[in-house]
């Protein structure tokens, strides 16, 4: 019994020793299951408590930032998670959870919404680039179907109106149409003091102020002083020089040489001075020649001058006239004035004084930058009808005939205290510039004078003096808005209703806001997004379209969240979310399931034809249409080489990207054409143009014509497309190369250009690169790029149209090359670059990867491409499909199982495949002060901005958007300090 016993303990031992290892084998051989703890259940984020720090946590845990074990301790761990965070959010990262970082805690979501849109302004009335695309594409409905007239534009977009000349119109008001300056526009409100100089500096005009209120001896002096008889300063203060210029003055004019101010010299100066005209002032105006630099000041009791030698020093009146001698101008500010007359107003103002200047309409239609000069004729004589008819409207409304003198506007005291003017001068009523706005191109003042004193008339309400209020905006998404979805206004005015819009967001009239978009977070919308001066709410779960106009416009928009721990819905309009969230227009919709938005994001392709649908309405087709901006290294080496470009240190993706100046093209077509460079000098403004000779050949050879520049040339200018065709073309038949042959109409939206011929003979000799995706697109008014003019270069010289040995000297400066090759395309952009590469990988960093839970898979998943579904730790079909995936493209066996092979397996996945080579680049020096600045980084470093013309066009910001994904940061398009430091630290590996 006792052995039988004892055996049995040997065989107990054997056990042990053999089983037990065996066992514990076997386990560490099999895949680790993942067991959950309901003790670190996740929760909604805008619910979820924040009461101490194993709350935390469990909060950073759920959300992807890994906080280490969650035990309520503090850690390096912990505090690394907190700081991941604050900088996920945009936060000051310094690990201490405050209210801010909880706020944002609540309002955190992986989830973002996407608002995708179309058009800029309001949509009410004309559109801009609507009557572009009509009068470059034209309609069904116009006589001639290619082409409609302006008179044909606006009736469309102003139903049931018609064009008619202000002389023929009954007006409440009839000093509009006339030659007088009648129409007060606002330049500045509530200033303290002016700087006004006189222009041009080497023949300046004579410079007349009137000023109200001067003293008797102050009011002398000016009269003295404009008369020539040197009575000294104009500063009130009556002294010998004074008297003597008095007593000279009494003697010219036959009366007793006092040499001071009696009656009868008083009554005989304002006499005399009130032949000069009407002026502010009884003594007449104080007449300054000689050019000068003046400033008004206003110091609570009145206003003087300084900044001249002969101005008053002396405090008068802030009721102010000032003038200029023909052909003259003013500059003040920022503007340029070269017609009417500055005033000065203080009655009825509150503090300081508000400026305006009392101009002829149509001479204030010369300074209305509403719509760029280079736009075809016919465009800008609709946008003459409109503007003429807008601030007619306003005069019309505002002027109180009986109120109204030869000194002072009929203005309300209500309307003298707002801004003593008929219209402002900000794009609020309609954006006045002057006279730089005049010269800017000759299309513009051609087109005011074409519809020289013509307006858009109703016959019914709505309307003063049967003149419409002509609101125009640029562009819709489609179909124009009537005035109370576009305004918010109780009646539907009759002549502003809804009309279909295709045109506006058609491919080739080259409307950048034809389609954009802009991504929130959730945290950036409960932000952004107020009920009153504070957030709606503390975390938004949705947001969508709830009402939409027949336009396609957002009339009602719901948004869905939490606030204070309780569930909320608030519904604004769309114009509230439109001008909370920073939108061009309300035409938009959300990336939300519970949207019910229809409106077509642009842009398309419209057919011009009429057709016939199954419904017996007209339709039209539509395409997508991306921009395309050609390139040529060769050619650039060419161009460069010779020194035809201005010397540029960026890679060749960059130094392509610029724009062409005016000096450049001068000095590229003079090449290409064979053309000679001892023309006389032309112009007064390119003494410092290292291209001067090639200039001067422009207007000896008959070029000017191409840029409409007869009398300056403006060396640093762009250049459009359709103008460097001409100088091309010009120049090739102006010198000793071959003439090109052939002639092709390839294209569709030419038709307004001038130089159909010139684009039709490149066309033909297949030099000409492509704008666009859509084939039949020339886009004749957009800025040609260096990378174009270098792919036309290329192509002349391949197709031995030209020869290389053009480019084997220069006249101009010494040849250079570009700073590096062409960049691979980083990522995709709104832009396309025909010669573009594939994407370089950037490879992920996972070797410290810590896989201890399900949750810590999923964070992996996540952050490689792997769709694992909500990230909460609990093991479910995504995430082990998700696992699947993953494993399938390592090669391991697809079971689902994180075992120890796939855990290895992504501890070394680096999402790279072996053939992918990424060069670092150096960015740590980049500039980046400038919006050129941040076009010719995004170019160098693969990311497409369009062209570099120091402007945030779409384009742009949709390359800014791609490097903010491919750095991790939200894709708001801004490049805020937190984009400038990554792209600093951005190697492109």
């Amino acid at each position: 019994m006792k052995q039988g016993y004892f055996k049995n303990i040997i065989l107990f031992f054997l056990f042990l020793v053999f089983f037990i290892p065996f066992s514990a084998s076997s386990q560490k051989a099999s895949a680790i299951e993942i067991k959950y703890n309901d003790q670190f259940r996740c929760l909604d984020n805008a619910v979820a408590p924040l009461n101490n720090l194993l709350d935390i946590q469990t909060f950073l845990n759920c959300n992807g930032f890994n906080p280490g074990p969650i035990d309520g301790l503090s850690g390096s761990r912990t505090d690394n998670a907190i700081i991941s965070f604050q900088k996920t959010v945009g936060l000051t990262a310094d690990g201490v959870v405050g209210p801010a970082t909880k706020q944002a805690m609540r309002a955190f979501s992986t989830t973002s919404f996407t608002f995708t849109g179309s058009g800029w302004g309001h949509g009410v009335g004309l559109s801009q680039y609507g009557a572009k695309g009509l009068t470059e594409l034209g309609a069904s409905f116009c006589s001639n179907t290619s082409s409609c007239t302006s008179n044909e534009v606006v009736d469309y977009y102003f139903t049931d109106t018609g064009v008619s000349n202000l002389s023929e119109i009954s007006l409440s008001s009839p000093e509009i149409a006339t030659d007088s300056n009648a129409l007060w526009v606002g330049l500045a409100r509530n200033a303290k003091s002016i700087n006004l100089t006189t222009l041009p500096s080497s023949s300046p005009p004579m410079l007349s102020i009137c000023q109200d209120g001067l003293s008797d001896t102050a009011g002398v002096q000016v009269f003295l002083t404009s008369r020539g008889f040197e009575p000294g300063p104009v500063d009130g203060a009556f002294g010998d020089k004074t008297s003597n210029a008095l007593k000279n003055y009494q003697a010219s004019v036959g009366i007793s040489q006092s040499g001071s101010i009696d009656a009868d010299t008083l009554n005989k100066i304002k006499s005399e001075a009130a032949s000069d005209g009407s002026c502010e002032s009884v003594f007449g105006p104080l007449k300054i020649s000689g050019g000068a630099t003046v400033n008004i000041i206003s110091n609570g009791n009145g206003c003087y001058f300084n900044g001249h030698p002969l101005v008053n020093r002396s405090t008068a009146s802030c009721n102010i006239g000032i003038s200029w001698s023909e052909g003259g101008r003013i500059r003040v500010g920022p503007r340029e004035h070269k017609h009417g007359v500055l005033k000065l107003r203080s009655k009825n103002v509150s503090s300081g004084f508000h400026v305006s200047l009392s101009v002829n309409i149509e001479k204030y239609l010369y300074g209305l930058a509403e719509m760029p000069s280079h736009w075809n004729v016919k465009a800008l004589e609709a946008q003459a009808l409109v503007g003429r008819s807008y601030a007619v409207y306003q005069y019309l409304k505002q002027n109180i005939p009986s109120q109204t003198t030869s000194l002072d506007a009929g203005l309300s005291a209500s309307r003298q205290a707002y801004c003593w003017c008929h219209i402002g001068s900000t794009a609020s009523s309609q954006y006045y510039y002057g006279y730089l706005k005049e010269i800017a191109g000759p299309n513009w003042v051609q087109a005011v004078n074409n519809t020289s004193g013509k307006v858009i008339t109703y016959n019914g309400g709505y309307t003063q003096s049967s003149v419409v209020q002509a609101f125009y905006s640029s562009s819709t998404g489609g179909k124009t808005n009537n005035n109370a979805v576009g305004f918010g206004s109780a009646t539907v005015w009759p002549y502003l209703q809804t009309v279909d819009d295709p045109w506006s967001v058609d491919n080739r009239v080259g409307n950048s806001k034809a389609a954009w978009s802009y991504d929130f977070s959730g945290y950036q919308l409960s932000k952004n997004i107020l009920c009153g001066d504070t957030p709606c709410f503390d975390s938004i779960t949705d947001i969508y379209v709830s009402s939409v106009a027949e336009s396609g416009a957002a009339v009602e928009v719901t948004m869905k969240g939490f606030k204070n721990g309780s569930s909320k819905t608030v519904t604004k309009s769309g114009r509230n979310i439109k001008s909370q969230l920073g939108f061009t227009s309300h035409y938009f919709k959300t990336s939300s399931q519970s949207d019910i938005s229809n409106l077509s994001i642009g842009p398309i392709t419209v057919n011009t034809s009429t057709v016939s649908s199954s419904t017996g309405t007209s339709s039209s087709t539509s395409t997508g249409d991306v921009a395309q901006y050609a390139t040529s290294t060769s050619g650039l080496n060419l161009l460069s080489g010779a020194g035809l470009l201005n010397n540029c240190n960026e890679t060749s993706s960059a130094c392509q990207a610029k724009t062409l100046t005016r000096e450049e093209a001068a000095a590229v077509v003079a090449t290409i054409g064979g053309v000679s460079l001892d023309a006389p000098n032309a112009y007064s403004d390119d003494d410092q143009s290292i291209y001067q000779k090639a200039i001067n050949a422009i207007p000896y050879y008959g070029s000017q014509v191409c840029i409409g520049s007869p009398f300056q040339f403006q060396p640093t200018e762009t250049v459009a497309r359709d103008q460097f065709a001409c100088m091309v073309i010009k120049s090739i038949k102006a010198g000793s190369t071959t003439e090109l042959s052939g002639s092709i109409d390839k294209y569709s939206d030419e038709g307004a250009s001038k130089w159909t011929n010139e684009i039709n003979i490149l066309a033909a000799n297949d030099v000409i690169p492509a704008c666009s995706s859509i084939q039949d697109k020339f886009c004749p008014s957009r800025n040609i790029s260096i990378g174009e003019v270098a792919y036309i270069v290329n192509q002349l010289v391949s197709k031995s149209l030209i020869s290389s040995d053009l480019f084997s000297s220069s006249a101009f400066q010494e040849g250079w090359t570009a700073n590096g090759s062409e960049v691979v395309e980083a990522s995709a952009t709104a832009v396309a670059n025909p010669n573009a590469g594939n994407d370089a990988c950037v490879p992920k960093d996972n070797t410290a990867l810590i896989i201890n839970s399900v949750l810590d898979v999923q964070q992996f998943l996540s952050s490689n491409g792997f769709n694992p579904g909500p990230i909460d730790g609990q093991t479910g079909p995504k995430t082990k499909n998700a696992v699947i995936e993953f494993q399938k493209e390592i090669g391991l066996l697809a079971d689902g199982m994180v075992g120890n092979k796939t855990k290895d397996a992504m501890r070394a996945y680096t999402g790279c495949r072996n053939q992918n080579v990424c060069i670092a680049r150096d960015n740590s020096n980049a500039k980046l002060d400038s919006v050129a600045d941040i076009q010719t980084y995004l170019a160098n470093n693969g990311f497409n901005p369009g062209i570099i013309d120091g402007e945030i066009g779409s384009y742009t910001k949709e390359a800014i958007k791609a490097f903010q994904r491919k750095v991790g940061l939200i894709p708001d398009g801004v490049a805020g300090n937190r984009t400038k430091s990554e792209m600093k630290s951005y190697t492109g590996c």
